[in-house]
C-alpha cells in the first residue's frame, strides 16, 4: 500500500490531512506522522504542510509543498462581517498567515488583512481575529475571534496525489459533490437583506468560479439563480449576468433538455450527454429547505478534460511500472547466433502479428520481449507482463480481463481492469504461456482471435488494440499431442517464432557477459586469473545467462584483494582430485628460511599481477623494505628459486619476471594465518 508521511507544524493539522487523504483514497494509503516513520527511503510522498518544513535530509523527489485552502463550511461568519473591517489572521507561521489571507482575498472579501504570528515584532492593533482552532496564539485585546478552522488540502493536492501514487480518482466526484454541498449549505444560511445578499452574492459567485466543474443552480420553479464561467463555457453560453439570472433554462437553452435528466432521479448519478459537439457529464443535487425542494445544482464536467487528466495518469503508471524497461541494447552478445536473433527481432518488430519466444529457462526471453516492444511502433504505450507460471488458477480471469463491481466480496469499488485493457495501444508479454490453465486457454484463444474482452460479471464486450508476445521453456507441439494444450491455441500463438539459444551454444559471448555483470554487481572491476575464466566458459551453464549473473555475485563477494582464483567458484565448479599437503610445504619452506620472508616475496607478486605489471627481484627488494622485511637481492633470488621448485611461482618469458601459480595463491593464506600465530605467541612471551 503506497506510504505518505505528512510533515506538519503541529498534530491538529496532522490528524486534519490524515481524515482528509483517508476519505479521499478510500483507506488505499497509509499516513504516517514524522513520529512514526524514521526511515524516508519506505515512503512514496512527504507531505509538507508548508515550504518552511522543507529539510535535506527529505529526498527531493519526493517531496510535495501542500496547497491549503480553507473550509467553505466556515466562513458564514466572517461574511457576516461590514466591508472594511480590520482583522487580524493569526497562524503558527509568517508565510501560513500570508497563505490564508491570499486566499480569503481572492474569494472576494473586502476587508482588511493582518497577519499575526507567535514571534512577530509589530502587528495592528484591532478587534477581530480570525483563528484556525488555535486560541492560545490569539494576542490580547481581541474582542471578536472568528474560527475558520484548520486549513485543509485544496483539491488540486489531492489530485497530484492520486497523479504521484498512480491510484485512480475515483472518488473525485464524491468530494466534488461534498463541496458544492458546502456551498449550497452556506448559501442558504445568510443574511436575505438586500445589501447583504449583492455582497453575498460577489463573494458566492468568487468562490464558484474558482471550481473547474460547471456550476449551475435553479429554484423550485427551475429558474437560474446562479451559474458560474466554466458553466457558461461548456455550454455555450455568451449571454451578460442579468440575461440569464431569474431565466428558465429551457428559455435560454431549449436544446439542453435539463429539465427530463433532473426528472430521471439524476442525484447522485454521473449522466454523459451530448451538447454543442462536447461529451458533458451531469451530477445533479437538490436543494432542501425545511424538508422542501427549492431547487437544484446541476454540477457540469468536460468530458475532453477528464480523458487529459486519464491521459496523464496512464502516463504516470506507465512511468512506474508499465512501460518496457530494457531495449535491444540490453541485450549483451556479438557471436553468429545472437547477430542472426537480433536481425530477426528487427523485422519482428514491424509487425503486430503474435510473437512465440521459445527458450530455456534464464535466457532472457523476457529482455527479448521488451526489446521487439521497444522497436515496434508501439513503444510510446505500455508494456505489461503477465507470469502464468506466478499467476493463481483462480484470479487469473479476473487479474487478465477486469472484473465488474459487486463481483467478489471484497472487490474494488466500480470494478477493476484488467491487464488486457491496461495494454490498450501496447503490448502484453505472456511468460511461461505452458504452465496457463485449460479453461484460461480458451479465453485467450477468443481475445487473440476477436480482439475483445469481456469482465468477469460483466455483459459489455470490450474492444482492445493489443499486440501479445507469448514465451514458453515448454515444448508446446509435445503438449498438444499429449491434450494439456489447446491445438487452435497453439497456431494462433505459433505465428513469429523466436528461439533463444542457450548459453552454452554461444560460449564465445560468456567473457563479454562477464565483463557486464562485473560492472554492474562490482563497484571496481576485479582481475580474473585466465584458468577461472577457461572453466567459466566450458562450463555447460545448465541455468543460462541467470545462473552466469548469480556465479559472478558469488565470486566477487568471496573474492580477496580484488582478484578472482579458482577457490572463489561456487560449489559446482570445484574439482575433484589429487590436493597438495600445504603444512609439508610449509615445514620444507622453514628450513630454507623465514616463513615472513616468502609471503613477502608471493604478496608482492599477487600485487603484480593485480595491476597487470611485471616485478623483478630489485623492486621486490624495494616492496619488501616497505613492508618492514629486509631482503638482499642475493636472499630474494634464492627464496625465489625455492618458491620455484614447490611450484608456488613459475618464471615468466624474458621480460616478463615470475608470476603466482594457483598452489601459490591456496598457499598464502595458510603462510598468513601461520605468521599471524607466531605473532600472537611471541606477544604473549614478551
Amino acid at each position: 500500500m503506497p506510504k505518505i508521511l505528512a510533515v506538519t507544524k503541529d498534530n491538529r493539522t496532522y490528524k486534519l490531512f490524515f481524515n482528509q487523504i483517508s476519505d479521499f483514497f478510500n483507506g488505499k494509503v497509509t499516513i504516517l506522522s514524522r513520529e512514526q516513520c524514521q526511515d524516508h527511503e519506505n515512503v512514496d510522498i512527504i507531505l509538507l504542510s508548508n515550504k518552511e518544513l522543507q529539510d535535506d535530509q527529505y529526498p527531493e523527489e519526493k517531496v510535495l509543498i501542500a496547497r491549503r485552502t480553507i473550509n467553505i463550511a466556515r466562513l458564514e461568519e466572517l461574511i457576516s462581517l461590514p466591508a472594511g473591517t480590520k482583522c487580524l489572521v493569526v497562524n503558527n507561521l509568517a508565510s501560513t498567515a500570508s497563505e490564508t489571507i491570499e486566499i480569503l482575498e481572492n474569494l472576494g472579501f473586502e476587508l482588511k488583512f493582518y497577519p499575526y504570528y507567535p514571534g512577530i515584532k509589530t502587528y495592528q492593533k484591532v478587534e477581530v481575529a480570525i483563528i484556525p482552532e488555535a486560541l492560545e496564539m490569539v494576542p490580547k485585546g481581541i474582542k471578536r475571534m472568528i474560527d475558520i478552522g484548520l486549513r485543509p488540502l485544496d483539491f488540486s493536492t489531492l489530485i497530484e496525489l492520486s497523479l504521484k501514487l498512480n491510484i485512480n480518482i475515483d472518488r473525485a466526484n464524491i468530494q466534488s459533490a461534498r463541496y458544492i454541498q458546502e456551498i449550497i449549505k452556506l448559501s442558504r444560511n445568510l443574511s436575505h437583506s438586500f445589501k447583504e445578499v449583492a455582497h453575498l452574492n460577489h463573494q458566492l459567485d468568487a468562490i464558484l468560479n474558482t471550481v473547474h466543474d460547471g456550476i449551475l443552480a435553479t429554484d423550485a420553479e427551475k429558474k437560474i439563480i446562479k451559474i458560474n464561467r466554466s458553466a457558461k463555457s461548456m455550454l455555450g453560453m455568451h449571454h451578460s449576468e442579468n440575461e440569464i439570472i431569474g431565466k428558465k433554462v429551457s428559455e435560454i437553452l431549449p436544446k439542453l433538455k435539463l429539465d427530463s435528466y433532473i426528472n430521471d432521479d439524476l442525484s447522485q448519478k454521473n449522466h454523459v450527454i451530448s451538447f454543442n459537439e462536447r461529451k458533458l457529464i451531469i451530477n445533479n443535487s437538490s436543494i432542501v429547505v425545511d424538508q422542501k425542494n427549492s431547487g437544484d445544482v446541476t454540477a457540469f464536467q468536460d468530458v475532453t478534460r477528464i480523458q487529459a487528466l486519464e491521459q496523464e495518469i496512464r502516463k504516470k503508471i506507465q512511468k512506474k511500472g508499465f512501460s518496457s524497461r530494457y531495449s535491444i541494447s540490453d541485450i549483451i552478445g556479438k557471436s553468429q547466433r545472437m547477430k542472426d536473433i537480433l536481425h530477426i527481432i528487427n523485422k519482428l518488430a514491424k509487425t503486430d502479428r503474435t510473437v512465440l519466444i521459445l527458450g530455456e529457462n534464464g535466457t532472457g526471453k523476457e529482455l527479448f520481449a521488451h526489446s521487439i516492444h521497444q522497436l515496434s511502433s508501439r513503444h510510446n504505450g505500455p508494456f505489461i507482463p503477465v507470469n502464468f507460471a506466478g499467476l493463481p488458477e483462480s484470479l487469473a480471469e479476473s487479474e487478465l480481463f477486469g472484473y465488474e463491481e459487486g463481483t467478489f466480496t471484497g472487490g474494488v469499488k466500480g470494478g477493476k481492469q484488467g491487464l488486457f485493457e491496461l495494454a490498450h495501444n501496447g503490448t502484453i508479454f505472456l511468460d511461461e504461456i505452458g504452465d496457463a490453465p485449460k479453461n484460461l486457454q480458451t479465453l485467450l484463444l477468443r481475445v487473440l482471435q476477436e480482439k475483445q474482452v469481456m469482465r468477469v460479471g460483466g455483459r459489455s464486450i470490450i474492444p482492445v488494440n493489443v499486440r501479445v508476445i507469448a514465451a514458453t521453456n515448454k515444448d508446446l507441439k509435445k503438449m498438444v499431442e499429449e491434450g494439456s494444450f489447446r491445438e487452435d491455441l497453439y497456431y494462433r500463438l505459433f505465428v513469429l517464432p523466436l528461439r533463444i539459444p542457450p548459453l552454452r551454444d554461444r560460449k564465445e559471448d560468456i567473457p563479454e557477459l562477464i565483463t557486464h555483470f562485473f560492472e554492474e554487481f562490482c563497484p571496481t572491476i576485479p582481475a580474473i586469473s585466465d584458468d577461472v575464466l577457461n572453466e567459466l566458459v566450458n562450463y555447460n551453464w545448465p541455468g543460462n545467462v541467470r545462473e552466469l549473473a548469480s556465479v559472478v555475485q558469488y565470486m566477487i563477494t568471496v573474492m580477496e584483494n580484488n582478484f578472482i582464483t579458482h577457490l572463489d567458484l561456487p560449489e559446482q565448479f570445484h574439482r575433484t582430485g589429487p590436493t597438495v599437503k600445504i603444512d609439508d610445504t610449509l615445514l620444507q619452506l622453514t628450513k630454507e628460511g623465514d616463513l615472513v620472508d616468502f609471503h613477502t616475496i608471493l604478496c608482492s607478486l599477487l600485487e603484480a599481477m593485480q595491476e597487470r605489471k611485471s616485478i623483478g627481484r630489485g623492486k621486490i627488494v624495494s616492496y619488501a623494505k616497505e613492508k618492514g622485511v629486509l631482503l638482499t637481492d642475493q636472499q630474494v633470488r634464492r627464496r625465489m628459486e625455492t618458491l620455484r621448485d614447490l611450484g608456488f611461482i613459475q618464471s615468466g618469458t624474458k621480460g616478463q619476471g615470475s608470476r603466482l601459480t594457483q598452489m601459490g595463491m591456496s598457499t598464502m593464506k595458510q603462510m598468513q594465518r601461520i605468521i599471524t600465530e607466531n605473532e600472537k605467541v611471541m606477544k604473549r612471551l614478551s
